[in-house]
C-alpha cells in the first residue's frame, strides 16, 4: 500500500498533489467511506467517540447533517477535518458563512451565493 501522507503537500482549499492516477485510486478506496481513517491518519490525532460518530454520519448518503454539539471541546476543529475530508473525496456540499452559501462540486468551490439582508 502506498504511503499517502508523503504525497500530500497542501490539502486545505485543494485537491490532493502529486499523485499518480493509482495513488489516486488507492487513497479514495481507502478514504472514501472511511472519514474517521483520514482525520486520524492526516492529522495525527485521537478522536474521541462523538467526533467519530459525528464523521462516520459523512458516509451516509443523500443526508443533511445538523450540528448541535453544545458543551464538548473541538466543534471546530471538528468542522475544519469534515471540510477537509469533503473536499478531498470530491464530495457535492453547500457551506453556509456569513457572506453567503459556498456551493461545491467534487470537492471544488464552484460559485458563492449571496444573502440578502
Amino acid at each position: 500500500m502506498t504511503d499517502y501522507k508523503n504525497n500530500i503537500k497542501i490539502i486545505n482549499n485543494e485537491k490532493v498533489k502529486d499523485m499518480t492516477d493509482q495513488n489516486k485510486l488507492e487513497f479514495k478506496n481507502k478514504y472514501e467511506n472511511n472519514p474517521v481513517a483520514f482525520v486520524e491518519d492526516f492529522y495525527n490525532v485521537k478522536l474521541y467517540s462523538w467526533q467519530k460518530a459525528y464523521l462516520n454520519a459523512l458516509c451516509i448518503k443523500d443526508k443533511v447533517i445538523e450540528y448541535f454539539i453544545p458543551y464538548r471541546y473541538g466543534k471546530t476543529t471538528l468542522l475544519k477535518w469534515q471540510l477537509e475530508y469533503m473536499k478531498v473525496i470530491g464530495m457535492y456540499f453547500n457551506v453556509w458563512t456569513k457572506e453567503g452559501i459556498e456551493v461545491y462540486e467534487k470537492g471544488v468551490l464552484v460559485k458563492i451565493v449571496k444573502i440578502e439582508k
